[in-house]
């Protein structure tokens, strides 16, 4: 076997190898470790556990489905620009919340405060809190209400700790560059094939 048939193959199996890896490991990425049901009055609380697989910015998010019409959803959740739209029917989505790890506090604050833009979702996300987050870490998540959120239990809310959006840009970014290294490794691999197998016949001939 000469040497171009050796580094063809060698290049050939890179490539392979890398864009194979690179699949098998997102796919196990939990972008969304906790997406649980949630209903509660004033002054309930609401916590839960869960593990990181993924480093990066994570929301907590309230999620709600269109059950209801979308303008009185829209406005129960808080998410209406226009708040002269809402007088009729304001937010019921008004929350304090912590996140810890170990014991120890990792973030605090309110649904009050601005946030990143929600992750997408089939109905309704208004986003009440975010924290930096490490791979590996069990954290804790514990959400006060309040206010009274019965109203809005026929669109079954759901409390959620899902990836920011800037990450899914990120490992956009990432893949792209992935399967350009395992591109060129495949491409110069069949490269160097094709010119082993011309030489090789022309030998022969």
């Amino acid at each position: 076997m000469t040497l171009k048939i050796k580094a063809g193959l060698l290049l050939l199996c890179v490539g392979i190898a890398v864009y194979a890896g690179w699949n098998a490991w997102i796919k196990t990425r939990r972008l969304v470790p906790l997406d649980i049901p949630v209903s509660w009055s004033a002054r309930q609380s609401v916590g839960s556990t869960f593990q990181l697989n993924f480093s990066g910015m994570y929301l907590i998010e309230i999620a709600a489905e269109p059950s209801i019409p979308a303008e009185e959803l829209h406005c129960l959740m808080g998410v209406e620009g226009n708040g002269t739209e809402c007088k009729g029917t304001p937010s019921v989505v008004a929350a304090t919340w912590t996140v810890s790890s170990k014991g120890r506090d990792v973030a605090h604050g309110s649904s009050a405060e601005p946030h990143s833009a929600p992750t997408q979702t089939r109905g309704v996300t208004r986003v009440i809190g975010e924290f930096q987050g490490k791979a590996g870490q069990v954290y804790e998540v514990q959400v006060t209400f309040t206010s009274d959120g019965q109203s809005l239990a026929v669109a079954h809310p759901r409390l959620r700790v899902a990836v920011a959006s800037i990450a899914y840009t990120d490992l956009d970014s990432e893949a792209v560059l992935v399967f350009s290294i395992a591109f060129i490794c495949v491409l110069f691999g069949v490269i160097l094939l094709a010119i082993a197998y011309a030489a090789k016949h022309r030998k022969a001939g």
